[in-house]
């Protein structure tokens, strides 16, 4: 019947002011926690917990007023307002009226649905109630009460600041003198020349003479700072007009950068003498006719940093201090340095087995540690310190750089090394020292990590580090890997030699699949007896037809048997080599044994899925001789007493986020699996919670970060709530030597890409897919046996659209959705559709526009609404029976709008000549056309001149259909492909009966169904 807006009646909860803030974080913690899975959050509830926050801001920084407040009746009441007038505060109230969610101003009160009005008195009310429990003391109020308010507005109006009944008694005369008096103060305070298009702006200069132009014996405290004088534009603060200029100026009026400033000379008195209410010492500048500049000695120069700068910032004035003023550098803070030899211990005391490296050492290998106290970038001893300290001046010049001593930092560094010797101390907890620690609780901040040795290497987190030694791509692998790949594959096999964990984060495309492959070669080649090679210079230049997914050299073909894929090498597994387990995603599986077979043929390959897969001392049995055993997340929980009794050499998960729940089953199964290295894939470590990283830290490295709930503490609600950035540093300073991130973007990365790179996606059936398959190719032959001619052919291309529909989706073959209808069919009913949108998710979540080709305007149409559904996007459909004007538009919004159309969806037909969007770096061709040419074309719409960025092509393929078999006959025979399969399906028709039912027989590993 429509919608339309209704007046509804809902129970509620009355909450007093001062709870607020307290309830609102009580119920997004509880939230967070999933403490109760029925009750679900209202996006409001956040919101007034931020403006709770901001209200606890202003509190903190003590930005209120006592107000007067009138009543429509006349009456006065007593008010602890909120100041919003500065412009960061202002800045901060405009972002939340602009993301008040609609139904934060549904409320049928006297605000009429102004959201500005809803947030003001919601930040009075708690700023209020704060302030009269914090004022309202017993003395103080006695005293007021002994006083006469009807004679004395003061008292009045102090009353009514501090009484519970806010109202202000006063006769009518005084009434109005009152509200006159504070109405001319507030005025004041706001009258900050913000009608103005232009401010004043004082900037800090450093004294500018050589050597501080001292003369012999002089210190910093003798020298000269300046402060100079200019006119800011408030719009655009960059743009600044000097002092010395203004005063040359003979127009009345100028323009500059656009801003025209009337009257310079007497804005900048006027800005002056307003600006010397708040810094007395600029009444002696007003002194000169024409001022210019202040001149301050070393000490004054830090008074104005330190006490005058942030009142003239909040008053709204502008301000500009040097740039090492706000740095980290340029406090005192103490350092941590961590010795080592070059060697590693192990590599001294162990010999290594073969294959399996040195004994490793772990997060709980000890190394030796001292505490330094640092400033800047200089490390001093405790007596050079001492010396310093005596030069009795708050900044100091250290290496060419100004530091600021404070004292309180001078007195707990002196303690703090004093207490702090040093010794022996692990990795793990070294790390947490340097990048966890709690400068309130050590009484002054950890200002960085520096070490020596093999430590260094170890702690950098950088695959280009000059300690990390780069390794050759394997003999054995049939391919060559890019430069940044190769860095790859050394960083995995730098932190395993350690004993530590890594996650692989590399972008979408940038082959992190590959990478694990190189490292199973490279393991398996040393296992065989063979030197480690280490790459030279000259051996990691790759062509580009190198990139995984490009053709290149195929792998023998494998044999299933048992759910067993063997490469060709046969044998037992190479001697001293543990398994590597490998735990993947249910969507992904037909590509790591693609890949796998394409790349390392020789690698013995174990598939622990499906019905027939091995059980008992059989499985633990035929895993021990593999190289890798593959199985999915879903059977490592059903399977894990079994998995579990193998002594796995490696540990490895694909898309790892799938155990970012820690409290998940499968999560809990696969961290107690027992092996010996970790590897994490993953192209989102983070995709909405700090927790996901948490779990995938704590399957790597167990007990590294702590518990969930002291992270939680620590960490996250810093991080998440408040945005701290010291935390978020020190985070990123606890993770980053166990994570590799690389972006497509990355300069490292974008001078080894090609312009576009191509890949198959394999998807896999569901049962109910195999079922309508395995019934429409038996049909279809049993028609072809009585026909020929026209009708053979007929035949055959109507089942060839069938089954390419059944591969797509049921319902696009079943019709049983209705164009139109706002809920899609399930996903989870087509392996194909799961893939899809996994990959479409993490291109959103890297900011990135993607191209859908599909043949079939229906299933166009099912996955717009599913995409929309899923992922919460504005989905673009451009097909055939597009108009050309609205077809126009399509085009422009995909181009211009960026994330706000991210995603375009395109008949093969409508979309393959004729459109330029280059927005798109990603090509998905949902079902193939079975035609190089047409899917070429189809990819150009991305891949054309104006395109500045790799374009990375995804081919998606059924394995064990037809969409299989035809992709290797295209990829085997180009000369086929291009004269025959060129005409699209019709060649399939002059196939006999026999090559027919060869081609389109559904295999044994079609079925992706978890059994």
């Amino acid at each position: 019947e429509g919608v339309a807006l209704a007046h509804v009646q809902i129970p509620s909860l009355k909450i007093s002011p001062g709870q607020a803030p307290d309830v609102l974080e009580s119920l997004i913690d509880a939230d967070t926690q999933g403490l109760d899975p029925d009750v679900v959050l209202d996006p409001t509830i956040d919101f007034f917990a931020t403006c709770a926050r901001l209200a606890r801001h202003l509190l903190a920084q003590q930005r209120f007023v006592p107000m007067l407040r009138q009543r429509g009746n006349g009456e006065l009441l007593g008010m602890w307002q909120p100041w919003t007038a500065d412009e960061s505060t202002a800045h901060k109230r405009d972002v939340l009226i602009r993301s008040m969610p609609a139904a934060g101003r549904a409320a049928v009160d006297g605000f009429n649905h102004d959201g500005a009005a809803i947030i003001d008195d919601f930040l009075s009310a708690i700023v209020d109630a704060h302030c009269r429990s914090i004022f309202r003391r017993e003395d103080l109020m006695d005293a007021v009460r002994e006083r006469d308010p009807a004679s004395d507005p003061q008292v009045a109006w102090l009353r009514g600041l501090l009484d519970s009944e806010h109202s202000v008694e006063a006769t009518t005369s005084i009434r109005q003198e009152m509200t006159r008096r504070i109405r001319t103060w507030i005025a004041g305070l706001e009258d900050r020349g913000q009608s103005s298009a232009w401010r004043l702006c004082l900037r800090l200069n450093e004294p500018l003479e050589s050597k501080l132009g001292l003369a012999d014996g002089a210190t910093e405290s003798d020298a000269v700072w300046s402060v100079s004088f200019h006119l800011q534009s408030v719009e655009r603060p960059g743009v600044l007009v000097d002092a010395s200029d203004i005063w040359l100026l003979t127009a009345p009026s100028i323009v500059l950068s656009g801003q025209r400033l009337d009257n310079p000379q007497e804005l900048l008195l006027a800005e002056l003498g307003r600006a010397s209410r708040i810094y007395k010492k600029l009444e002696s500048a007003l002194e000169d006719s024409e001022p210019i500049e202040l001149t301050l000695n070393t000490r004054q120069a830090y008074e104005f940093l330190r006490e005058v700068r942030p009142v003239l910032l909040e008053q709204g004035f502008g301000s500009q201090a040097p740039e090492w003023w706000e740095s980290p550098a340029a406090r005192l803070g103490a350092r941590l340095k961590l010795e080592s030899d070059a060697t590693p211990p192990n590599e001294r005391n162990a010999a290594p087995s073969p294959g399996t490296g040195a004994a490793a050492l772990g997060l709980g290998t000890l190394v030796k540690y001292r505490w330094e106290i640092a400033i800047g970038d200089t490390s001093l001893t405790l007596s050079e310190f001492e010396q310093l300290t005596k030069r009795n001046s708050p900044l100091v010049k250290i290496n060419g750089r100004w530091v600021e001593i404070r004292p309180e930092d001078v007195h707990a560094a002196v303690k703090f090394i004093r207490e702090n010797p040093g010794g022996d101390v692990s990795i793990g907890e070294a790390l947490r020292m340097a990048y966890a620690s709690d400068a309130a609780a050590m009484g002054l901040p950890v200002v960085g990590l520096e070490a020596t040795g093999w430590i260094k290497g170890l702690l950098s987190g950088d695959a280009q580090a000059e300690s990390l030694q780069m390794l050759a791509t394997p003999g054995t692998f049939l391919g060559t890997l890019r430069p940044y790949q190769i860095r790859g594959v050394s960083w995995l096999a730098f932190l395993e030699k350690f004993g530590l964990g890594a996650c692989l984060a590399d972008d979408m495309g940038l082959g992190k699949t590959i990478q694990l492959l190189g490292l199973l070669a490279h393991e398996r080649l040393i296992g065989l007896g063979a030197p480690a090679p280490v790459d030279a210079p000259q051996s990691i230049e790759s062509p580009p037809e190198a990139v995984p997914g490009t053709p290149g050299a195929q792998g023998a073909s494998a044999e299933g048997g048992h759910g067993v894929v063997e490469g060709s090498s046969g044998g037992p597994a190479v001697h001293g080599v543990k398994p590597t387990l490998l735990i993947v995603p249910m969507s992904v599986l037909g590509n790591w044994l693609h890949e796998t077979r394409r790349f390392c043929p020789h690698l013995r390959v174990m598939l622990h899925h499906g019905m027939l897969r091995r059980a008992g001392q059989d499985f633990i049995k035929a895993a021990e001789s593999h190289d890798l055993v593959v199985t999915t997340y879903s059977l490592a929980h059903r399977d894990r007493e079994m998995i579990n009794a193998v002594e796995w050499g490696r540990l490895v998960l694909d898309e790892a986020q799938y155990i970012k729940n820690p409290q998940a089953k499968q999560t809990q199964a696969v961290r107690n699996f027992n092996a010996t290295r970790r590897i994490a894939l993953t192209g989102t470590p983070v995709e909405n919670r700090l927790s996901e990283l948490w779990s995938i830290m704590d399957f790597l490295n167990p007990g590294y970060l702590g518990t969930p709930h002291n992270f939680r503490s620590r960490f996250a609600i810093p991080v998440e709530r408040y945005h701290d950035r010291a935390k978020t540093d020190q985070l990123r300073g606890l993770v980053r030597p166990f994570i590799l991130r690389r972006l497509k973007t990355d300069p490292n990365v974008v001078t080894d890409l090609p312009e576009k790179i191509e890949s198959r996606e394999y998807a896999h059936l569901t049962t109910e897919q195999a079922s309508l398959y395995e019934s429409t190719v038996k049909r279809m032959l049993g028609e072809v046996e009585t026909s020929d001619g026209i009708r053979r052919r007929g035949v055959v291309l109507s089942a060839l659209i069938k089954l390419k529909q059944i591969c797509n989706h049921p319902s696009q073959l079943l019709k049983d959705w209705e164009d139109g209808s706002l809920t899609p069919p399930d996903p989870a009913r087509s392996g194909k559709c799961v893939r899809l949108l996994e990959m479409l998710d993490e291109v959103l979540s890297e900011g990135d526009q993607a191209l859908v080709f599909t043949q079939f305007r229906q299933m166009g149409q099912i996955l717009s609404t599913m995409i929309r559904n899923k992922l919460d996007r504005e989905v673009l459909f451009l097909h055939g029976g597009t108009p050309q004007k609205q077809r126009e538009e399509i085009v422009r919004k995909f181009q211009k709008e960026g994330q706000k159309s991210p995603i375009l969806l395109v008949s093969l037909r409508a979309g393959g000549v004729g459109l330029n969007l280059t927005a798109a770096t990603h090509v998905f061709h949902f079902d193939r056309w079975w035609n190089p040419a047409v899917e070429n074309q189809a990819t150009d719409r991305a891949y054309r001149i104006g395109q500045t960025r790799t374009v990375q092509v995804h081919k998606f393929v059924v394995r064990g259909t037809l969409e299989e078999r035809i992709d290797e006959m295209i990829e085997q025979k180009m000369e086929l492909a291009t004269n025959i399969i060129g005409a699209g399906e019709r060649w399939l028709t002059e196939l006999s009966t026999d090559q027919l039912r060869d081609i389109l027989t559904l295999r044994d590993d079609a079925v992706g169904d978890e059994i």
